[in-house]
This record gives C-alpha cells, structure tokens and sequence, in this order.
C-alpha cells in the first residue's frame, strides 16, 4: 500500500465532501477535514514553477509596510519607494531607488492625497484612454451603500486600475508615467486595459481590448499572465463579461451563492439597461482582423483591399517564429543568443521595409509578437518595429505605453498591485 493510502487509513478526521477539488485554503479547515487525493497540494501551492522563466514587466505602487520579496532570477532590480515629505502636495511625491536591496514594492506614504472619485476626466489624462459608459454604470449598479468592494470580493474579484479612482483609492503622484504601467499585467499589450482580476496572488484578469486609444473598447476579454500571452474576448460589455466570468468559474462552496446572487443581480440590470450578456462574436470581428497575432485577439488597422496598402504579411509563419523564441529563451551563451538573433534580423527587417512602404500594420503585428515572446533579449527589437507604426497609425498613447512597459526599470518588478 502507498504511502498515501496508510496516511488516510490512519487519518481520522471527517472526509470533505468536496475531496479533491475543494478550493477552501482556511488552515482550520483542513485540520477539520482530509481531502483524499489532494494530498501535498495545500502546502505546495506557493512552490514556483521551475519552467516559469520570465519576470514579470510591472510593480506600481504599495503603501504596506511589510517588506517585499526579493527577486532571485536575473539581474538586481531597483528598490522603489515613494515617499511625499509634507504629504499635502503631489508635487513632493519623489522616487527613491536603492539599489542595494532590491525589493518588490513601491511603497507610498500613509499621508498620500488622492483623486477626487467625481472627477472622470482624470482617467483620460492618467491612462491616455477614455472607459465607456458601462464601466461607470457597472460601478453604480454594484455600489449600492458602498458595497462593490464587497461584493466582488464575496466572489473572488478584485476591482483594479481605472476603477481605483472610482473607490477614492487612486494616489496623487508627480511621476504621471507610473499610471500607464499600473495593473498592466506581463503579457497586456497596450491595446489591453485591465479593470478586474482574480484576488490573490492569481494572475488573471479582466480588461477592455480597444484597436485604437481613441476608440471605445471592441470587446472586453481576459488573459492569465501566469499561463501565456493569449487575450481571450468574454463579452461586448463588463456586465456580459462578468456575467459569462461567473458563469464558467469552477466555484467553491464558499463562493457558490454569492456568485448566484451577482448573477441575478447583474441579469436584472442587463434586462433594465439593454445589456446584451451574450459571449463576444468573434466572427464579426474576423471581417476587419488582418492577423490573429500571438495574442490571438487580432490586428486592426486601416487596409485597402484594392490597392492592398496598409498590411502585408510576415515572411515568417507564427509557428516557425515562436521556435525561434524557445531557443532564444533556452539559449545558455551569448554566442548562441547571438546567432539566434542574426536569425531573427531578417524578419524584423523585411517589417521594417513593410512599414516604409505604408504596411504599417506589419510593424504592429511584428512588435506585438517579438512583446509576447516576454523575452527581454527583445524588448528594443519591439520598441524598434511597433513604435513606429503605432505613431504612423495615430495611436502614439499606445506608443507612449509600451515604451514605459519596456523601458523603465520599476516597471520590469514584481506583480501589479497596491495594497490600500
């Protein structure tokens, strides 16, 4: 007999009737009950996955005390601190980079100034995007005596980014650039703004998927940066993308009535409103994509079909350029990293000659891919083919974005979060 089966023989505790696939993680729980078959898991949950070799782009801002984890992959990173010495001005918010003792956080003082939630316009000129109507009407709707926070924690969600100024909680800081990488997840290309994510340390999240700043948002979608770089469409709106989120979540049994509840309260609304919360029609969108991309969300950009000016493929198929990534990424020596790279320059190049001829939907397509490699080897190659389409296309806020993802160092730390 296994070691396992004597370890449950001699068990007394009660069975949970959930086995397995409970989800509780309450310590007192688990003395209670034994879980047959889910033996180890509760205490290796927190265990790294060894095949995970990326770092994640992005930490904003915390104003926890309690120390962050320190990096023990790759090169030191800067410790960022915000600190506003009189705490009554934004204008004495400064940051402070040790780069001794690198940490994950960029903390902020107890006595920091925030927006004014009624202030909307502040989003537009804080993430260089204007949120749509049913953002603000998802945030009525749920805040009822003040209990969004609540609520969508009753479910396991937690509001983020453009809804912080909403809930009063987003900080006053000097540096306006650490708002364009805030919640901005590993993979989120600048076309993704996220608004909600799984609480936790999950990274799996929510957010509206605009072609164009200028734009109101094509759908609303969701991504696990912790699996891959794929941006998958849930609904035309929040209400239909929450709805559809609870719907197909593998709820616990802690978490089942509540989320029934939501969802009732969100079909009532929807009903009221005109809400559609129906799953998103990739297919009418198919007219209009131009490529799938890596993120398979799709590439839209201006295109004549009669004089075929405004895109043109890759020479180099999806597959074949994501074998390339893997050996760059498996690369153990300079030499091989750069002969990979003398690999790579050709396809870079010819997008580069696409943009130059008004294909500049090529150059989008070639630095969102080289951005989804992760691969930090790659960072300028993206800035250097999507940068510019971005700004021949009109989307220099997209620009804007995805050189501070890149380029800034604080914006390279951690996971996106801000701890109130």
């Amino acid at each position: 007999m296994s070691e396992a089966c004597n370890s449950n023989a001699e068990d007394s505790r009660t069975v949970c009737k959930y086995g397995e696939k409970c989800y509780q993680k309450n310590p007192e729980h688990h003395k209670k009950y034994k879980h047959p078959g889910q033996a180890g898991a509760f205490e290796k949950k927190n265990e790294k996955n060894p095949g995970k070799l990326r770092e994640k782009r992005f930490n904003p801002y915390s104003s926890d005390d309690k120390p962050a984890k320190q990096h023990k992959v790759g090169d030191k990173k800067p410790d960022i601190e915000l600190e506003n010495g009189s705490g009554t001005s934004e204008s004495s918010t400064v940051v402070k980079i040790d780069t001794v003792n690198p940490i994950h956080a960029l903390k902020l003082p107890k006595n920091i100034t925030y927006y004014d939630s009624s202030d909307h316009s502040v989003l537009k000129e804080l993430f260089l995007v204007k949120m749509p109507s049913d953002f603000y009407k998802f945030f009525d709707c749920l805040n009822t005596d003040d209990a969004i926070v609540k609520i969508c924690s009753s479910v396991n969600l937690e509001l983020i980014g453009p809804f912080e100024l909403l809930l009063g909680k987003l900080p006053q800081l000097d540096d306006k650039e650490l708002y364009l990488v805030h919640w901005r997840f590993f993979y989120d290309p600048p076309e993704f703004q996220a608004v909600l994510k799984i609480k936790g340390k999950s990274e799996y999240h929510i957010g509206y998927f605009r072609d164009d700043p200028n734009d109101e948002p094509v759908f609303l979608a969701s991504n696990d940066s912790a699996k891959d770089c794929q941006i998958k469409p849930l609904a035309d709106n929040i209400f239909g993308a929450v709805y559809l989120h609870l719907k197909n979540e593998n709820k616990s049994p802690f978490t089942a009535l509540a989320c029934k509840k939501l969802m009732e309260t969100i079909k009532k609304y929807a009903d009221e409103h005109n809400f559609s919360l129906n799953p998103y029609d990739m297919k009418k969108r198919k007219s209009t994509i131009l490529t799938n991309s890596f993120h398979r969300a799709g590439i839209v950009v201006p295109y004549n079909k009669k004089t075929q000016l405004g895109y043109r493929p890759l020479v180099e198929n999806d597959v074949n350029l994501k074998k390339l990534f893997d050996k760059l990424q498996a690369a153990k020596t300079q030499s091989e990293k750069d002969n990979l790279l003398s690999d790579l320059q050709p396809i870079i190049t010819y997008a580069s000659i696409a943009m130059d001829e008004c294909d500049f939907g090529t150059g989008v397509e070639m630095g969102i891919n080289l951005f989804c490699s992760g691969l930090k080897e790659l960072e300028s190659n993206v800035l250097g083919c999507i940068c510019p389409a971005y700004n021949l296309l009109n989307r220099g806020e997209f620009s804007k974005i995805i050189q501070l993802v890149t380029s800034r160092t604080e914006a390279r730390i951690g996971h996106p979060a801000i701890i109130s």
